[in-house]
Formats: structure tokens, C-alpha cells, sequence
């Protein structure tokens, strides 16, 4: 293996993070981290996931950093939480050797969907919610525009540092030989934009997966299908055949998706199945048609699965059930939850009534209970502890409730999943 010229690189990258407050983090090939720089103010730092390499993290990083080896140039992708990275690879002598990424950067609003995602790939986290809240809520939000600034800058910086620029281009080209289809859909693509008549373009990729969205949202099986069939297309078309771009954007589709499910009220759990089945396969994949067929079980997932076992409601009961699912950990009444949405409380207990079958009390405790089972199943807490994270501060009401919806009582529960674990060893 060449010899990385760490002395020189370690300067060139410390000189990026310090100048731009970015951080950076060198691995190795393997997803191993070699050197970190503004280590602090990294997202991951508070997630187990962040050092183990079987997790999804480590997967996608590793996918995306030989991408960008690959590619000879910057690789700018979304990790499982929705935040961004930019991967630059290290070559030396047209050895991959290392690669540095810049991030996570926020590109957008940092909400409780970033939050909640995070949650549901490490589950132990729950114990510093307050304190990872609190740190993305300051994340410096970016324009795409920077990104892509910061990724040029970088991009020098380790070229920079072992003046190979080369290696990189001769990266670029074999990878472009490869492309033999994404040749010609380049030049439909050209001769699409060329043409000008805007009748004739059809609908843009964003415009076909906010209908893509809204018809999942309506349960319509056959329209959700067919403009599946049309985003695909329109994807292909942009991004010119380059399979690990189209598979990011599906992957973004994907967790766009799940955060619109939690929005109208669906639980992780749902979502992502016990072991995250879903969620996993991707990095799996390596052909086009396999892509297609995952994103189709995704769309039939959400239709059949998680929107299906949803109750169709208007937008002040969705906002409410979205609030619900943010906030449940938390001391709420249905006069606070009334007042944050701007609602008269008894027009809000009447609404739960007729929508959605229940009272908010006990949509509130179905809530906390769901996520006191997750717990259970996911981390060595105590139930005293469970209790309280799950928004009660009373255990013996928790047994209580937990009983009344489940048919027995924590400790019982508990114990059952700890058979499960020992039958399945």
C-alpha cells in the first residue's frame, strides 16, 4: 500500500475545518477512523453507531467513500439521519488509501424528523435526547450552493497535499468509459432541455415526488404505482444513468417518506419493522433493477403497511398527532396541546372523538406505551427508567395503563421478550 503523506495532509485538512468550522474525520478504506478535526462539533459524537462497523452509518460512509474513490472527484451524499457529508477519497499512486469527509452539514431545516430518525437507529440515545436536541437545534443550516463550494475547497486541500492530480483524472475518465448507457440518456436529457417549449418537458423529478407523496397520503395504490413509473424515469434522465446518484435520491425519497408517515401519526416501528429490514438492503444493492424493485416495495410498504393503518383526518387532527409523537415524553395536556396548535381544546377533544376513535388521553398513553415496548426490546433499562422517558412520572400509573393496553404488566412483558431473545440464541 503507498504511503500517505501524512504530515502534509494533516495540515491541509486542519487548515480546511479550522477555516470553514467544518468538521472532518479521515478514514480508512474500511470505515475506521484514522484522524478527526472539530470532533465536537460532529452530530455522530453522541451515537454508539457513530464507532461500530456493521452499523448503517459506518455501511453508508463506506458505500460513499468508494463512490468518491470511484468517481476521482467529491462525493456529496445524505447519510441515514438526512444530514450531509462530503466524501473526498485519498489516492496515492492510483491507490485508494484513505478518504476524508466533511460533515455532517445541514442542508435544510433540522427538525424532529432528523431527531426521531437518529433515535430509531440508535435506540440508547434516548437517554441524551434533551442534549442532542439541544445541539442540532444550533446546527448552521447551508445553501446547496455552499456545499458544493465546501466540497471544491476540500477537493484541493487533499489533492493538494500529495500533488497528484493525476491519479484523479485518469479516475474520472475510466469511470466515464463505464457509463456506456448514461451516453445516450445524456443526450436526451440535453435535447430536453433544449427544447423550448415548456409543454413538451413534462413534470420535473420534484414535481413527480410531491405526487408521488400526496398520493401515498391519499391511499390511491394505482396512481402511487404509475407515478412511481415516472419517477424513475425522470431520475434516470437527470442524472444521467449514474446508478449511485439515483440510488442516493431514492434513498432520500425514502426517508422523506418516513417523515411525512410520523407527520400524520405512524410509529418507527411501523416504518422501519422491528430489525430495520427495509432500511438495510440498500447498501445491498448493485444493479438498476434491483433498485427498482426495493423502491416499489417501499411505496407498497408505506400504502399498505403504515398509511393503510392510518385514519384519513383533517389537518388540524394530523398536526395534532404529529405534535403528539414529538412531544409525548413530555408533561402534556390537551389544553397545551390545544394551545401550540392554535385550537380551542374542546373542539380538539372532539375531533380526537370523531377522527380517530379515541380520547387524547389515551391516544397519548397508546403513544408512550408503544415507545416504552420499544425500549424494552432495544436497551437494558430499568422499567422505573422506561417510565420516565416515556413522558410518566408516576410508575404505578404506567403499570397501570401498560396493563389496560397490553393485557399484562411491564415486568410480565419484559420478562416474555427476554424468552423471546433466549429461544432465538
Amino acid at each position: 500500500m503507498p504511503t500517505i503523506n501524512q504530515k502534509r495532509l494533516h495540515e491541509y485538512l486542519e487548515a480546511f475545518s479550522e477555516s470553514t468550522g467544518i468538521p472532518v474525520t479521515l478514514y480508512t478504506p474500511e470505515g475506521g477512523i484514522r484522524e478527526e478535526f472539530l470532533a465536537d462539533r460532529k452530530f455522530c459524537k453522541f451515537f454508539e453507531a457513530y464507532h461500530q462497523p456493521e452499523s448503517e452509518c459506518t455501511k453508508n460512509l463506506v458505500f460513499s467513500a468508494k463512490s468518491s474513490y470511484e468517481l476521482g472527484e467529491p462525493y456529496i451524499y445524505t447519510c441515514p439521519v438526512g444530514l450531509i457529508h462530503i466524501a473526498v477519497p485519498v489516492i496515492v499512486e492510483e491507490k485508494y488509501c484513505a478518504c476524508a469527509v466533511a460533515g455532517p452539514l445541514a442542508m435544510g431545516p433540522i427538525n424532529e424528523g432528523h431527531l426521531g430518525q437518529a433515535i430509531s437507529l440508535n435506540p440508547s440515545a434516548v437517554e441524551q435526547l434533551a442534549k442532542i436536541a439541544l445541539f442540532i437545534s444550533q446546527i448552521q443550516v447551508y445553501t446547496p450552493n455552499q456545499i458544493q463550494k465546501f466540497s471544491l475547497l476540500l477537493y484541493s486541500a487533499v489533492v493538494h497535499s500529495h500533488k497528484n492530480w493525476d491519479s484523479y483524472d485518469q479516475l474520472r475518465e475510466r469511470y466515464k468509459r463505464q457509463l456506456t448507457v448514461g451516453d445516450h440518456i445524456q443526450k436526451r436529457k440535453q435535447n430536453k432541455l433544449d427544447t423550448p417549449s415548456t409543454a413538451l418537458s413534462g413534470p420535473t423529478y420534484t414535481e413527480l415526488e410531491a405526487r408521488l407523496s400526496k398520493e401515498i397520503e391519499n391511499r390511491d395504490r394505482e396512481a402511487a404505482l404509475a407515478c412511481l413509473d415516472e419517477l424513475f424515469e425522470e431520475l434516470i434522465l437527470v442524472e444521467g444513468g449514474n446508478f449511485d446518484s439515483i440510488k442516493l435520491h431514492i434513498f432520500e425519497l425514502y426517508i422523506s417518506l418516513s417523515r411525512m408517515a410520523t407527520g400524520h401519526g405512524a410509529i418507527l416501528r411501523d416504518i422501519f419493522g422491528t430489525n430495520f429490514e427495509l432500511i438495510a438492503y440498500p447498501n445491498a444493492i448493485s444493479t438498476l433493477e434491483e433498485l427498482t424493485a426495493w423502491t416499489r416495495d417501499v411505496v407498497l410498504h408505506f400504502l399498505d403497511d403504515v398509511f393503510a393503518a392510518l385514519p384519513q383526518v383533517s389537518s388540524a387532527t394530523t398536526r395534532a398527532v404529529a405534535y403528539i409523537s414529538a412531544h409525548y415524553m413530555e408533561k402534556l395536556t390537551l389544553r397545551d396541546l390545544a394551545a401550540n396548535l392554535y385550537l380551542n381544546d374542546t373542539y380538539l377533544s372532539k375531533l380526537f372523538r370523531q377522527e380517530l376513535n379515541t380520547s387524547f388521553t389515551d391516544y397519548l398513553n397508546n403513544t408512550r406505551i408503544e415507545h416504552s415496548i420499544e425500549l424494552m426490546r432495544s436497551t437494558d433499562k430499568s422499567l422505573l427508567e422506561i417510565a420516565g422517558l416515556v413522558g410518566f412520572d408516576d410508575q404505578s400509573y404506567f403499570t397501570k395503563i401498560f396493563k389496560k393496553i397490553t393485557g399484562m404488566t411491564p415486568r410480565q412483558y419484559k420478562s416474555q421478550i427476554v424468552e423471546e431473545k433466549r429461544g432465538n440464541v
